[in-house]
């Protein structure tokens, strides 16, 4: 989700780098042919070229990842929930917002497009269809239409199929046809969805479209076409007649444009072309440095050599002429590692897993110096990493210019746990009989509910979310390989693999009449508990609803006799309506007041204050009981209007 976010990011920032050079530079450019190719790469380039980022998937180590093992799938089970008293803080994920929100925008422009070609359709079954020369299909519509052109086919009014201009218009339409630039649309078509939210990806789609009509009319015009004549003809077609679909059709915002680029008589030579053409350069490297860095992440080399801040007073190098090699090559290098390895205990009885990325130089004489973790995964397999490549033996020292030099590696070092024979043996998802913790689902909820503790640093931190352990109930009932699938933090996640472990046995399951290994996946959710006060439910809706001493008119009266206009307010002319959202409790008073739109902090606190100062309502009920209601009411505040002097 967060690298499709990053390539639509990146193709946007292509789009607007291509367009807003089009715009300085080649707006007045008579090299239209050059021009269209221009726009046809910056479309092409910017949707492709980031793409790259998707496509990259993550490598592993060779060797050395051979020697270490998979995870399981496990089945979705009920979830508990476990409660801790704290404060609860909402929390967004803009990820998935930013997600829809693209999402929605897409699913629009598409209903649109989509729109658009079912009045292609419709035109289509309504009109008067005549073959024409160059494959090209002529349709005459009963609809005050300007002449458009879609793919291979005319349109046309009826009004106008028959006059003297229409020789013009076929010509004009023809030559969309003949440079096939059904080709420019169908490709920009692509890019409406992708970029809706890019003002300047409309912006190139419409420079793209008024240069199709540049070529179109430059066709028509080297024919031998009079220029005048050509363009009141144009004229003449256009008045009065609305655009149906916007690709390759006539428009007045565009015919302005297109006259005077018919008129006009500055000529772009070719040296300024070859300017035009390098200057988009910069915006190709960009996108090709950009998708390079959203990449690097998800594709790691075995072996990378990287600068790095010189330890020492000699050059440590990124590349040289000839680079070090550990004796054997590469392939016994992961080799090596696989045999010298040790996974640490306490990280395989705590199911740890993960990739440690070390970074080392190795020195002129071929020794192993400055190892360090770049990146790590947990303090007992970080330091397991540092210990098997410190003890790398020598390696054949890397040369420059002829002379031993300095050259920095990193090397991931992947540690998964260790498959047996056990669990070798075939897991299923579903079974003929599934397993069952002792006294069913509720009894698992409530044990759980016991025997979890919610970590104080959790609590300190105003830490909660959900976390998704994925373990084997075994033949004989027992918990394995239980493992975090998501976290939420280390120390949630370490409560909810303790106590998953710490399961009693459950019944197993079975499979044509023998017990069978089954994969479950338990989502376990730390929340905080609410307030004693918030425990309680409060309705939106009751069988009878609380009132006011008096009703609602009651109420208006008494909140315009007691409120008081800031004077902070008055002199600074400040006005509008408060939203004040409360509860009235069972026995009629108001509590929890807050203020849900505000307009300025002395006339929200005001608003606050006369709710507060309310008398008791009469409670609502429900099933014949008291009952706690939410309300939400408007608290305007108006300055007087002064009345102007009458005139004589």
């Amino acid at each position: 989700m967060m690298i499709w976010l990053k390539y639509l990011g990146l193709s946007g920032i292509g789009i607007a780098l291509f367009y807003l050079l089009g715009v300085v530079l080649l707006r007045k450019s008579t090299l239209l042919r050059a021009k269209r190719w221009y726009y046809l790469i910056a479309i092409v380039s910017s949707l492709l070229l980031p793409l790259l980022s998707l496509a990259i998937p993550e490598r592993e180590v060779e060797e050395a990842q051979d020697k270490l093992l998979p995870s399981f799938t496990i089945v979705i089970e009920e979830e508990p929930t476990i409660t801790a008293p704290a404060t609860k803080r909402n929390t967004i994920d803009w990820t998935r917002v930013l997600m829809a929100t693209w999402a929605i925008g897409a699913a629009s422009t598409l209903i649109w497009l989509t729109s658009g070609g079912y009045n292609l359709y419709r035109l289509c079954r309504t009109s008067t269809k005549r073959e024409l020369s160059n494959n090209a299909t002529l349709y005459e519509v009963d609809e005050e239409l300007a002449p458009f052109t879609i793919g291979r086919a005319i349109f046309i009014p009826k009004s106008l199929s028959q006059s003297d201009i229409t020789p013009t218009i076929l010509s004009h339409e023809l030559e969309h046809i003949r440079q096939k630039h059904y080709w420019d649309i169908i490709i920009s078509t692509v890019l409406q969805p992708l970029q809706w939210w890019n003002p300047c990806a409309w912006g190139l789609l419409q420079q793209l479209r008024t240069n199709l009509e540049y070529l179109a009319d430059q066709g028509v015009l080297r024919e031998g076409g009079d220029r005048k004549t050509y363009q009141y003809q144009l004229l003449e077609c256009t008045l009065g007649r609305k655009v149906e679909l916007p690709s390759l059709s006539f428009s007045m915002q565009n015919l302005k444009k297109r006259i005077v680029m018919m008129n006009s008589k500055n000529r772009t030579n070719k040296k300024q072309a070859i300017v035009y053409a390098l200057s988009a350069l910069p915006v190709l490297a960009f996108l090709a440095l950009g998708t390079q860095m959203v990449t690097i992440k998800q594709a790691q080399a075995s072996t990378i050599t990287e600068v790095a801040p010189p330890p020492t007073e000699d050059e440590v190098f990124e590349k040289l002429d000839v680079l070090p090699e550990f004796p054997g090559g590469g392939k016994a290098m992961m080799q090596w590692i696989s045999q010298n390895m040790q996974y640490p205990k306490n990280a395989v009885d705590g199911n740890i897993e993960g990739r440690v990325i070390v970074s080392f130089i190795v020195e002129k004489d071929g020794s192993i110096s400055n190892v360090e973790v770049k990146k790590s995964v947990h303090e007992l397999l970080d330091k397991e990493a540092l210990r098997v490549i410190n003890a790398m033996p020598k390696w054949k020292p890397g040369m420059q210019d002829g002379q031993p030099a300095r050259a920095r590696f990193f090397v991931p070092i992947s540690f998964k746990t260790q498959q047996s024979a056990e669990v070798k043996e075939k897991v299923f998802e579903y079974l003929d009989d599934m397993p069952e913790f002792p006294g069913g689902q509720k009894a698992m909820m409530e044990w759980l509910e016991q025997n979890i503790q919610y970590p104080k640093e959790a609590v300190d931190g105003n830490i909660e979310g959900r976390v998704i352990v994925r373990f084997i109930i075994e033949k004989d009932g027992s918990i394995s390989n239980a493992k975090v699938a998501k976290g939420v933090h280390e120390s949630l996640n370490k409560e909810a693999l303790r106590v998953v472990s710490a399961m009693p046995k459950w019944k197993p399951g079975m499979q044509d009449g023998q017990p069978a290994r089954c994969q479950f996946t338990l989502p376990v959710s730390f929340k905080f508990s609410q307030p004693a006060e918030e425990e309680e439910k409060v309705f939106e809706y009751l069988d009878n609803m609380p009132e006011f001493p008096g009703g609602e008119k009651a109420m208006m009266e008494w909140l315009s006799q007691n409120i008081q206009y800031p004077k902070e307010a008055v002199d600074g002319k400040i006005e509008g309506r408060v939203m004040i959202s409360f509860v009235i409790e069972k026995d009629g008073s108001v509590s929890n007041a807050k203020v849900i739109r505000g307009i300025d902090e002395s006339l929200d606190n005001e608003a606050l204050r006369v709710v507060n100062a309310m008398p008791n309502w009469k409670p609502g009920m429900q099933d014949d009981q008291p009952a706690r209601a939410r309300f939400t009411i408007p608290v305007s505040f108006k300055l007087p209007r002064s009345t102007p002097a009458p005139t004589k």
